[in-house]
């Protein structure tokens, strides 16, 4: 892995909770702002120079094609969730990466012991993330290793229908939860924060999109802080390849587009890191 320099801080990060080697990989620690309210929400996500998150071809759609399988995105992206109480990803982006377990040691196995290490220091309940899955329609691969994987407790969040549909599934007892947010067919943010908050006891959740979702979460000013990794890269696109930008179908008008505050820049070789914090509910 290409070493990782902090070029600005907007404040002292603290790393009282960190392994000295963790601290040593990431230049620094992670100050989170945690609220009693509803979740903290992070967003991660890689994007070429001109914006495409996604090539959005078979089996080339995750966003390793995006940041060129970077170590260094891997890592940060495993420090992350290793801070998470939980993390969300619709049912789409999951099929798109096939067999990708959303736990720190899988997205980075050099640094599972110092993960775990962390998530221990920092208090988290469980040993790894809460898997959340959101799908309205409740049409979900259940065959999904997030599903079987020992020690990963899985979360669906589906409307009535999607649960009904999902309930039926032979492979229901593959999920530990499946909660309905009514009928639907808009799965609200707000009303997902209040169900991992309220019932999950959740305080920071880290949303891995994909775009529509992320896309939902700003419109509803229901994100806090993006970490976005910008890789070296062009895409393109052209009629018969419409790659997706971090946001979907929805523009935003120039007096309500989100601007966010830069609180952290950090490189590793051609890779950089960028940390922004946006005005929430």
């Amino acid at each position: 892995m290409d070493t990782i320099r902090t070029l600005f801080e907007s404040a002292p990060q603290s790393t009282a909770s960190f392994p000295a080697e963790l601290a040593a990989l990431y230049d620094g620690g992670l100050t989170l702002e945690t609220r009693e309210d509803r979740p903290l929400v992070l967003v991660n996500f890689v994007s070429t120079l001109d914006g495409v998150v996604s090539y959005a071809l078979p089996g080339r759609s995750g966003g390793g094609e995006i940041g060129g399988f970077n170590q260094a995105d891997h890592f940060i992206m495993g420090l992350l969730r290793a801070h998470a109480d939980a993390v969300l990803c619709g049912a789409g982006s999951m099929n798109e990466d096939v067999g990708h377990v959303r736990t720190p040691g899988f997205v980075y196995p050099e640094a599972h012991d110092l993960y775990a290490e962390l998530r221990q220091r920092l208090g988290k309940a469980r040993p790894e993330p809460l898997t959340v899955v959101v799908s309205a329609s409740g049409r979900v691969n259940l065959a999904e290793a997030n599903f079987h994987t020992p020690g990963v407790e899985t979360l669906i969040i589906t409307t009535d229908a999607g649960a009904e549909l999902l309930r039926a599934d032979p492979n229901a007892q593959a999920v530990t939860h499946i909660r309905s947010l009514g009928a639907g067919p808009r799965l609200a943010p707000e009303a997902m924060l209040r169900l991992l908050g309220d019932e999950f006891g959740l305080r920071v959740v880290l949303n891995e999109g994909g775009p529509g979702i992320l896309t939902s979460f700003l419109k509803a000013r229901c994100v806090h802080e993006l970490f976005l990794t910008l890789a070296p890269q062009l895409a393109g696109r052209d009629a018969d390849h419409p790659r997706p930008s971090l946001i979907d179908h929805h523009a935003f008008l120039p007096e309500d587009a989100p601007w966010g505050q830069l609180l952290a820049l950090k490189q590793a070789g051609e890779h950089l890191f960028l940390r922004y914090s946006f005005t929430s509910k």
